[in-house]
């Protein structure tokens, strides 16, 4: 794949793509927007706040001129030594074509600089296609998550595979 770059979000000029990206992501995982809004509350400001932040990061992936795709992950979470993803995605016309497998190895990489041996991320049941691509990483079920009955977080060692 070429011409794919990761680069930092800037919210001062892309923070609607941020919002789409999201909602897209949301229904993807529930199969519905329903009780979206409600979770992006404060969202943009928990995004300015963290963005000053060096083991926060928010990424962009671009294709040429076009954003295709948007990362948010953590150098840290409730395992010592472990990030966590808080969202991978890729408008659908980008789906398929080895562009998240580029996102996995980025996000691998940029946690492995920041000290993590491993990462976490909770993915919904329901959302059978991110279950299977994550298990294919080899991500392992951890333990189900007791904010939203319906997700389990699910657990990657980085030595199984960068």
């Amino acid at each position: 794949m070429t011409d794919i770059i990761f680069r930092p979000i800037d919210i001062s000029r892309d923070f609607q793509t941020c919002y789409d990206f999201r909602r897209d992501s949301y229904v993807c995982s529930f199969g519905t927007d329903d009780g979206y809004a409600q979770s992006v509350i404060g969202y943009q400001a928990r995004m300015k706040q963290r963005l000053a932040h060096p083991d926060w990061f928010y990424i962009h992936i671009w294709q040429g001129a076009q954003i295709i795709g948007q990362l948010e992950f953590r150098a840290f979470s409730e395992v010592a030594g472990y990030g966590y993803v808080h969202l991978i995605y890729l408008i659908p016309a980008c789906r398929g074509q080895g562009i998240a497998d580029m996102a996995q190895a980025f996000i691998a990489e940029t946690l492995k600089r920041q000290g993590c041996e491993g990462v976490l991320l909770s993915v919904s049941r329901t959302n059978t296609r991110a279950v299977k691509y994550y298990q294919r990483w080899g991500w392992r079920y951890f333990k189900p998550n007791p904010k939203h009955a319906t997700t389990d977080f699910f657990r990657r060692e980085f030595s199984d595979r960068v």
